[in-house]
């Protein structure tokens, strides 16, 4: 009888620890032709959780010449990074570091984790525990990206 009692609590404190574990995302095999791209904002600024609705990107070669910009990084298969840049070397910058994946063929999540500003700022850096979450569908046009974002 004890080891049926010990059995029970030991299966059910098994099933409270289990279900309490954060959720892991589903991976899923859908193209991600974001990896390691990178883009400057046209229309739309800074990517950011409370920002606009839609976003016109287009592929970044080169900003020699551009002195003023909004972008985004896609570093890795599910990192990036969005920020800015201005002509006057002691602004303040901001930066936005997250996670992303692909929920559709062309619908991606965004996850804010961090908002961090440069040092001319004198701005803590944002934490986000759990992460600020963002979904975009894509719609691509030649070499433009829109990202359009879908509101809950």
């Amino acid at each position: 009888m004890k080891k049926n009692l010990a059995f029970l609590f030991l299966s059910v404190l098994l099933i409270i620890i289990f279900s309490c574990k954060e959720p892991e995302r589903k991976k899923t095999n859908f193209p991600n032709e974001l990896k390691n791209t990178h883009w400057i904002v046209n229309y739309g600024g800074l990517i950011s959780p409370e920002g606009e609705n839609t976003y016109e990107l287009s592929k970044r070669i080169d900003t020699a010449f551009i002195l003023n910009f909004h972008a985004i990084d896609f570093l890795d298969a599910e990192k990036f990074s969005s920020y800015d840049s201005w002509e006057c070397g002691n602004d303040c910058f901001t930066r936005i570091h997250g996670r992303y994946y692909f929920t559709e063929a062309h619908q991606i999540k965004m996850e804010v984790d961090s908002i961090s500003k440069s040092d001319f700022c004198d701005a803590p850096t944002q934490i986000f525990k759990p992460s600020k979450e963002m979904v975009f569908d894509l719609v691509k046009k030649g070499t433009q990206l829109t990202l359009i974002r879908k509101r809950k």
